[in-house]
């Protein structure tokens, strides 16, 4: 049995003026339904939720953000409220997103500490982009999250100086037991990076590659006596 479509009960199509009424009929109501959502308070901003936070005080950033309570959330300049948050210093990344009926939610991506260094005669945090994101008078002042970070020792510190990225490279990758041994990374050029050790040892580094072969090498080679400890050629490590 043959079958028709697009015919209505009685076997006829839709004439073009029904279509038209029913494609207006549609766009009023989706017109209804976004006035409501932008006028109506029943979708207004009722709670603030702050996600990635950590270190930051979330009332803090709900503070700097000044979210419109009570503003409709189809009004809410998110990239305004956005750009608020950003200033914190400790803030890497932040996104604002409406969530309905009544919340908007605050993402953000806290910056990931990884060495000190000195700079313009007080003690910088630098992060893992290569941003000093805070500073303090001296060493004795640094919060305990700070105090066992490695020092970095650069020509030009920055985010855009590739010694720098060299020495945040090998700073990250380092195993927990060499980092914390580690009081400064020292470099001239992206190759010629050393560390300095608590145990007032060095050890040559090279480049940043190779950093689980070159802390394995080192490891072995500390039991050795002598005071420059060279693994940047891992597979022959040489010790003075």
């Amino acid at each position: 049995m043959s079958r028709r479509r697009g015919r209505g009960e009685n076997g006829r199509r839709p004439s073009r003026a029904t279509v038209i009424v029913t494609a207006l009929l549609g766009v009023l109501l989706v017109g209804a339904a976004v006035a409501i959502a932008y006028f109506t308070p029943l979708m207004s901003v009722r709670n603030v939720d702050v996600v990635g936070a950590k270190v930051v005080d979330a009332n803090e950033i709900r503070r700097i953000a000044q979210a419109p309570t009570g503003t409709p959330l189809l009004q809410v300049d998110t990239v305004a409220v956005a750009d608020r948050v950003a200033v914190l210093p400790a803030i890497e990344e932040v996104t604002v997103e409406r969530s309905y009926p009544s919340t908007l939610t605050i993402d953000v991506t806290e910056r990931v500490p990884v060495v000190t260094l000195e700079q313009d005669g007080k003690i910088g945090v630098m992060d893992r982009l290569g941003m000093v994101y805070q500073s303090f008078p001296d060493r004795k002042s640094l919060p305990a999250p700070f105090v066992g970070l490695p020092t970095v020792v650069t020509g030009h510190p920055g985010p855009k100086d590739p010694t720098t990225k060299a020495v945040l490279t090998v700073a990250q990758e380092l195993p927990v037991w060499l980092r914390s041994r580690t009081t400064s990374i020292e470099a001239s050029s992206p190759a010629d990076i050393t560390l300095e050790l608590k145990s007032g040892r060095h050890a040559v580094w090279g480049d940043s590659s190779q950093t689980e072969e070159k802390a394995d090498a080192l490891r072995q080679i500390l039991k050795l006596n002598g005071d420059e400890l060279n693994v940047s050629s891992p597979d022959f490590p040489a010790i003075k």
